[in-house]
This record gives structure tokens, C-alpha cells and sequence, in this order.
């Protein structure tokens, strides 16, 4: 096992300690966001280059990506606020007084010609300008289709009446959860085709699944997921609590080409009960903030000790916030480093 690193800063962590600001113009204006990026990668690497961190000519992302259950509640009427710290911020459960008959009957093919998809393909054309051929949304040429699945997203629309309805009718959460999948289709599908894209991998982003018990996931959410998985080529999987009592379930998605599991997540019995599936645990960013660096090189040598019968592990040591020592950063790279320095060589 060669482990990898998979590193994000949130917002504010830039904010702090270079100055960045973000807001509206990052996603709304294609030279802004270059110019944060940049700044961004500038500042990792005269923090950490020493591990291969940023760079010190960075290039700017070709690309926008909105996380897709934001994209998808502007779509329904919530309201998106920018902070100048933050990320996009989406306000509202606009689902949350409809009944289900009217959920059923949403029209689709507004929501994919809603104006916020109009203003996307605007920039892409902007992008295209910058970039050539190069340019992309939401990472649709790579041919993934990065969503959160149908439960998690029905959840920020409908709010806590899901959870009622997920217990006492689990026909309607279906079919709430259907009609979701449907406008992400839609949506999804204007954009690939307006790029030029075919989707053929799926990324599911299941960030409300810890919140269930086993047997309503395996009875109402699991089957959803499996019957939009089966058309792709191949599926990737994101669960950002404690999901160990959801390992059987998560069993049986469609094959998966790797995982993500939350802090508390059990990943030794991640590794049994999911062979031949590559783990990416997420790195607890309490930690990260809290510890000394000798916690979390500790804790780091005991994530790789756990994962270690997995094909592949990738740390994802992500959503680190403003007060993260970059210590404790340094120290999750000195750890994996000490580890791969131990493998045997490569034939």
C-alpha cells in the first residue's frame, strides 16, 4: 500500500493568513477566482513545499465546480449568500411545506433552464475563451458526474419532514428521492450536453447517510442508490460521519472503485467487509485543529494501520479551518512520508 494525501483548506484558513477574500465574484467572475487560486497555491508551497505542497507558478483551474446540492436547492428557490470567509452558503428548505403529490409534479425542465444554469453556461463560454478546450464545469469532461445522492440532497430541500416520512412512509421519501434524481438528470444532463461531455463515472455524495439507522439506509436509501449507480461504469462512494453500522449496506452499492468514510467510522471493518476497495477516511479536522502534532501523527499511523489490507488509501484530510496549525498539516506528511519509506520497492 502506497498512501496518498488528498488536501483542502476551507475559505477561511486563506482568509486568515494570506488575505484572501472569496464572495460572489470567485464563482462569478472566471479572472477573480484565477487570481485567489493562484494566490492560494503560492501560499501553500512557501508553507509546505517541502512535501510537494502548491507551487510557486501555479496555473488557475480551468474550471468552476458548485457543490451540486447548492446548485440543485438554487434550482428549487433557496437563497445563496457568498461570504467573503466561507463557501457558498445555501439558506432555506425549499421543499419543506410541499406535499409529496406536489413534489411528484415539479417540472423538471425548469429547474435545468433555471437561470442559475444559464449563467453557468455563460461563464463556461467565458471559460472557453481563457482556457480553450480545457475549460469544464463541475468536472463533467473528465466524465464524472459528481453529485450528492437523492437523500442527502431531498434532506437540505425537505428538512426534518424527510426523516418523518423516511419512518412512517417510505413510498413518498421514494419517490421524493426519485423526483430528485430526476432533476439532477436534467440539470446535469443540459450542462454535459451544452459542454460537449458524456458522463460515464458517477461520484455520490452521501453526507446525511451517518444520520440513519442501518435498516431504514438498507430498506429506503440503499435501493435508490443502487438503481442510479447501475448505469455508470463505475461508482465512487461519500459518507462523512461515523458510518460503521452502514458498512453491510454500503456492501452492496454497485461495485465501487473507492470510498470515503467519516471520523469514527470503523475502518477495519471497513477494509473486511468492503475487499478490494480502495479507503479514503476522512481526517477528523477537530483533530487536526485541536491536537499536538504528536496526536495526529499517532492517529495518522494508526489510519494506515487500519486501511492497510485495502488495494489503495488516500487521506482526505480535508475542511481544515481557519485555526489548523500548519504543524499538524506538516505532520500528516511527515507520517505518510516515514511510512512509504518503509515499503518495499516496487518491481
Amino acid at each position: 500500500m502506497n498512501p496518498h494525501i488528498s488536501l483542502n483548506f476551507m475559505p477561511a484558513f486563506y482568509r486568515r493568513h494570506a488575505g484572501l477574500r472569496y464572495g460572489e465574484a470567485y464563482l462569478f467572475d472566471p479572472a477573480y477566482r484565477a487570481e485567489v487560486q493562484c494566490a492560494e497555491e503560492r501560499f501553500l508551497f512557501e508553507s509546505l513545499g517541502r512535501y510537494g505542497v502548491g507551487s510557486p507558478h501555479p496555473s488557475p483551474a480551468p474550471s468552476l465546480f458548485i457543490q451540486p446540492v447548492d446548485l440543485i436547492m438554487r434550482t428549487q428557490g433557496a437563497e445563496w449568500r457568498y461570504p467573503e470567509d466561507s463557501t457558498l452558503e445555501s439558506r432555506g428548505t425549499p421543499w419543506k411545506d410541499l406535499s409529496c403529490e406536489e413534489i411528484i409534479r415539479l417540472d423538471v425542465a425548469a429547474a435545468a433552464h433555471h437561470p442559475v444554469i444559464d449563467a453557468l453556461l455563460d461563464q463556461y463560454r467565458v471559460l472557453e475563451g481563457l482556457y480553450g478546450q480545457r475549460a469544464d464545469l463541475c468536472g463533467l469532461k473528465s466524465g464524472m458526474m459528481n453529485v450528492h445522492t437523492p437523500y442527502t440532497t431531498a434532506h437540505q430541500l425537505r428538512g426534518e419532514t424527510l426523516f418523518v416520512e423516511l419512518l412512517s412512509d417510505p413510498a413518498a421519501a421514494s419517490a421524493i428521492m426519485e423526483k430528485v434524481w430526476a432533476i439532477y438528470q436534467a440539470v446535469f444532463g443540459r450542462l454535459a450536453a451544452a459542454i460537449g461531455a458524456r458522463p460515464t463515472r458517477l461520484q455520490l455524495g452521501d453526507c446525511s447517510a451517518s444520520l440513519l439507522s442501518a435498516e431504514t439506509y438498507a430498506n429506503v436509501v440503499l435501493p435508490v442508490n443502487r438503481a442510479i449507480g447501475t448505469g455508470f461504469e463505475s461508482v465512487g462512494y461519500h459518507s462523512c460521519g461515523p458510518s460503521s453500522h452502514l458498512l453491510d449496506a454500503f456492501a452492496r452499492l454497485p461495485p465501487l472503485d473507492h470510498i470515503e468514510l467519516g471520523p469514527g467510522t470503523d475502518l477495519a471493518a471497513a477494509a473486511r467487509t468492503l475487499p478490494g476497495v480502495p479507503l479514503s477516511p476522512l481526517i477528523d479536522p477537530v483533530l487536526m485543529r485541536e491536537q499536538a502534532p504528536a496526536a495526529v501523527r499517532a492517529h495518522i499511523e494508526q489510519t494506515l494501520a487500519q486501511t492497510a489490507p485495502a488495494p489503495a488509501t488516500t487521506l482526505c484530510v480535508w475542511s481544515l479551518d481557519r485555526d489548523t496549525p500548519i504543524e499538524n498539516v506538516a505532520a500528516v506528511y511527515e507520517t505518510v512520508g516515514h511510512a512509504t519509506s518503509h515499503l518495499p520497492p516496487t518491481l
